[in-house]
């Protein structure tokens, strides 16, 4: 993909240059143009590819075509975009706790499968119509589930801490070291 940072390709910019020398490197290059002064209030994306133009052993030339794209992402990322999309026009420094991110996902998740525990008795009851579809899909999420008792999850949990304070332990035996070793290098 050829990426610009500009709301749109306009006539007189380098984006027939870069994306010429990108259909090089492969047949057909998608040129992404990302608007980062956010001019409406949220990063406007485009995608393009060209089309060769002109008339036959004389002037040549390209036209951006649109095409339609999806934006996707990795599940994990979801929470850190959450995040930072609550950021968005609050002037304070973030609190990156991570207790309180936890509290928050979790919440988001008991949403998520109070709606669809909620869809499930209204199938059952014969209120909605089922769907084998979002049955097997279904299926596939809860077989997905690591089937963890509370003592194993509690157990992961400390022994995660553990690490954090022997890691955060050893940083301060590592500071202390570089303040002795600095002490006796002044010395001698």
């Amino acid at each position: 993909a050829v990426v610009s940072t500009q709301s749109a390709i306009t006539a007189g910019e380098y984006s027939s240059l870069i994306h010429a020398f990108y259909k090089c490197q492969c047949p057909t290059p998608v040129h992404l143009t990302v608007d980062t002064q956010l001019k409406e209030q949220k990063m406007k994306i485009n995608t393009h590819i060209s089309s060769q133009i002109g008339v036959k052993n004389g002037t040549e030339g390209c036209i951006f075509t649109p095409v339609s794209h999806t934006i996707t992402g990795a599940e994990a990322d979801q929470v850190s975009l959450k995040f930072f999309q609550g950021l968005r026009g609050n002037k304070k420094t973030p609190n990156f706790n991570d207790q309180e991110q936890i509290i928050t996902s979790c919440s988001e998740m008991i949403a998520q499968i109070n709606i669809v525990m909620g869809h499930v008795k209204k199938v059952l009851s014969g209120e909605a119509p089922s769907d084998k579809e979002l049955g097997r899909q279904l299926m596939e999420v809860v077989q997905s589930i690591p089937n963890l008792d509370g003592d194993t999850i509690t157990n992961m949990l400390n022994s995660h801490m553990q690490d954090l304070l022997a890691v955060e332990y050893l940083t301060y035996l590592t500071r202390q070291q570089l303040a002795i070793s600095a002490r006796i290098n002044q010395i001698l």
